[in-house]
C-alpha cells in the first residue's frame, strides 16, 4: 500500500481504465487491478462510476499555454458574465459556461479501511499552485472508516502533485495509526481543522513560506496563525481572530484570505472570506462574510453588522444555506465559487456557483438559477454533494483548476442532532473525495450573436484592446458618450494556441474615456475584455 517514501493514492476504482490519446483502454495490468480494486469497492461501498460527460472529455493539458500579451495580469479586465456586466445589450444571449469536470475524476480518493483517512478527503482543505517550484499541494481533512483507534474529528493531511492530476501522500513521520506511517500534520496548537493554507506574499522569510489558520476552540470560536517553510511542519504564531463573545453568532470560519497591498485602508491589506451563522428568515443559519486586518495575524470582522460583514446570503427559492466558497481576483472584479445548498431536501443535494464583486465586499449571483459546477448522476463518486476548497480556482498558464471535494449518495440526509460519540457525527458525508473541473482562462461566462454589447465606460492604455472571444472578424467600434463612432477596428483570425487576441484598429483609438461597442454574430462568442 506504502514504499519508504509516499502513500500511494491508488484507492479502489471500478470500471476505470487507462486514457490512451483519442480513446480509453485497458492493458492487462490495469484490467487486473481494477478487478481487484472493484471488489475492495463493493466491500467498503466506494462509488467512483465516472459521469458520461466526465468520461468523454479530453485530459487537461499539464503545461497550457501563457496567455498573450505577456503583461496580461496587468490589463484591466471586463468579465462578459450577463446583462448587469454591460451598459448595453441589443439581441444578444448570456450564456453561462460550466466548468468541465476532468476524465480522471477523483483525483484524490481515500486510504485503505485500516488508514487514517480510510473513510474521507474532504473538506476543509486547500489546494495551491506554487508557480516557483511548480508544485501542486493539497492540504485535506480525514477520517478512519474504523471507529476503534480514531483520530480526533477533522484532522489534516498533505498531499502533493507534479502535475495537480497525480498525487502522492508523502510520509511525514508526524503521526502513526495503527503502528502504520501517514501523511497526517500534528501540531501542538490545535486538536483539529486547518481552515485555509496560502502562500506568503512577504517571501524574505523561507522559515515562513506558507501560513495557516487553524481551529481553536479551547476558547471560543478562535484562529490560530502558524506559518511553516514547506507546509508540513508548522509554528505557532498566535491567535489571528478573536471573536467578541463564545456565542455561535461569534463564529467566522475563515476559508481563504486575499492580499491587497494596493488597498487605502491598511486594515484592508487582508480580507478574508467565512461561513459565520446568522439569523436569516428566521433562523440561524450559515451564510458567507468577511473578515479584514493589517496582516493576517490581526483578523477583525468586516464591521459591526450583519449589513456590513455578510457579503452573500442564500437565495428565495435557490438555496438555504452557504458553508464554504471560493474567491479569484480577475481584474478589478472579484469572483466567487460557492455552495449552493439545500439540506432539507432528501435526498440533500449542493452545488457550486457563481457570483461576482466589483468591491469584494457584495457579491450578486451570476445565472443563479444554474450550477457552474453540477453534482454527478446517480451512482457517481460527486452525486450527493460538492464543496469547495480554499482557493479552489488556481490559474495555471491559460487555464483555471477547480478543486472541489464530493460525495455519493450513500449517506443522503442531513440528522437534526449529533449521533453518540462513538459514532459517526451528524456532519460527516462518507466516502468523500477531491476532483477537479477547469475552464480556459477568464471564460466563466459569454455573449453571442446576432447583435451587440457595449462596455461601460473606460479608458484604454498603451497595450490597446484584446477580446477573449470565439470566432474572428469581430466588429469593434469605440464610441464617444453621446454614441459617435471614434475609431473601428477586427478582432484577427482565431489562434488556438492564444486566447486573447488583439484588436487591429484601422484608426487609432482615443486615449479618453470611451466606450466599446462589440458586434457578434450567431457563431461568435465574448467571453472578457482586457484593455
Amino acid at each position: 500500500m506504502y514504499d519508504k517514501s509516499s502513500l500511494s493514492l491508488r484507492s479502489p476504482e471500478i470500471l476505470k481504465g487507462q486514457y490512451d490519446d483519442m480513446n480509453h483502454k485497458y492493458d492487462r495490468r490495469q484490467f487486473l487491478t481494477s478487478s481487484a480494486q472493484t471488489c475492495s469497492a463493493l466491500l467498503t461501498g466506494t462509488l467512483l462510476l465516472q459521469s458520461p460527460a466526465a468520461s468523454s472529455a479530453m485530459p487537461t493539458q499539464s503545461t497550457p499555454a501563457e496567455a498573450n500579451p505577456s503583461s496580461i495580469d496587468s490589463l484591466n479586465c471586463l468579465l462578459i458574465l450577463d446583462r448587469e456586466s454591460v451598459a448595453a445589450a441589443e439581441n444578444v444571449e448570456f450564456h453561462l459556461n460550466p466548468a468541465q469536470k476532468h476524465a480522471e475524476n477523483p483525483l484524490l480518493s481515500p486510504g485503505a479501511a485500516h488508514e487514517w483517512d480510510g473513510l474521507q478527503i474532504t473538506w476543509p482543505g486547500t489546494v495551491l499552485y506554487d508557480p516557483d517550484d511548480q508544485m501542486f499541494r493539497c492540504w485535506y481533512s480525514g477520517i478512519d472508516a474504523v471507529q476503534k483507534n480514531r483520530p480526533p474529528l477533522w484532522v489534516p493531511g498533505y498531499a502533493e502533485s507534479p502535475d495537480g492530476i497525480h498525487w502522492t501522500k508523502p510520509v511525514l513521520g508526524q503521526y502513526r495509526h495503527n503502528d502504520l506511517p501517514t501523511n497526517r500534520i500534528v501540531v501542538d496548537f490545535s486538536d483539529k481543522v486547518l481552515s485555509l493554507v496560502m502562500k506568503n506574499p512577504d517571501q524574505s522569510n523561507p522559515a515562513r513560506k506558507f501560513l495557516a489558520l487553524w481551529h481553536n476552540d479551547q476558547q471560543g470560536f478562535r484562529k490560530v496563525l502558524a506559518s511553516s517553510p514547506d507546509g508540513k511542519v508548522w509554528k505557532n504564531e498566535g491567535f489571528a481572530f478573536v471573536p467578541v463573545d463564545a456565542d455561535r453568532g461569534s463564529y467566522f470560519d475563515v476559508y481563504q484570505l486575499l492580499h491587497q497591498p494596493d488597498a487605502p485602508d491598511e486594515n484592508d491589506r487582508y480580507i478574508g472570506y467565512a461561513q459565520l451563522y446568522r439569523p436569516y428568515q428566521g433562523r440561524s443559519i450559515r451564510q458567507i462574510g468577511m473578515v479584514h486586518g493589517p496582516h493576517p495575524g490581526a483578523l477583525t470582522p468586516y464591521g459591526t453588522t450583519d449589513e456590513e460583514f455578510v457579503c452573500l446570503r442564500p437565495g428565495e427559492g435557490i438555496d438555504e444555506e452557504h458553508h464554504f466558497a471560493s474567491v479569484l481576483k480577475v481584474g478589478q472584479q472579484t469572483v466567487m465559487l460557492f455552495e449552493s445548498d439545500n439540506f432539507s431536501k432528501d435526498p440533500l443535494h449542493g452545488d457550486l456557483r457563481l457570483a461576482v464583486s466589483r468591491d469584494g465586499r457584495k457579491f450578486r449571483r451570476v445565472h443563479p438559477q444554474t450550477p457552474f459546477v453540477s453534482t454527478g448522476a446517480k451512482g457517481m463518486w460527486d452525486e450527493n454533494l460538492l464543496v469547495t476548497s480554499s482557493a479552489s480556482m488556481q490559474l495555471v498558464g491559460d487555464e483555471i483548476r477547480i478543486y472541489y471535494f464530493g460525495c455519493p449518495g450513500v449517506y443522503r440526509f442531513w440528522p437534526y442532532g449529533p449521533l453518540g460519540k462513538s459514532e459517526l457525527r451528524a456532519s460527516f458525508y462518507y466516502p468523500s473525495y477531491m476532483g477537479m473541473a477547469t475552464l480556459p482562462r477568464d471564460r466563466f461566462a459569454y455573449a453571442t450573436g446576432p447583435g451587440s454589447i457595449t462596455t461601460e465606460e473606460l479608458t484604454i492604455g498603451s497595450s490597446g484592446v484584446w477580446l477573449n472571444a470565439e470566432g474572428s472578424d469581430l466588429l469593434v467600434s469605440c464610441l464617444a458618450p453621446g454614441g459617435k463612432v471614434l475609431a473601428e477596428g477586427h478582432l484577427p483570425a482565431s489562434d488556438p494556441q492564444q486566447l486573447y487576441r488583439q484588436v487591429q484598429w484601422t484608426t487609432p483609438p482615443p486615449t479618453t474615456p470611451c466606450q466599446l461597442k462589440v458586434s457578434l454574430s450567431r457563431d461568435q462568442q465574448l467571453y472578457s475584455v482586457r484593455y
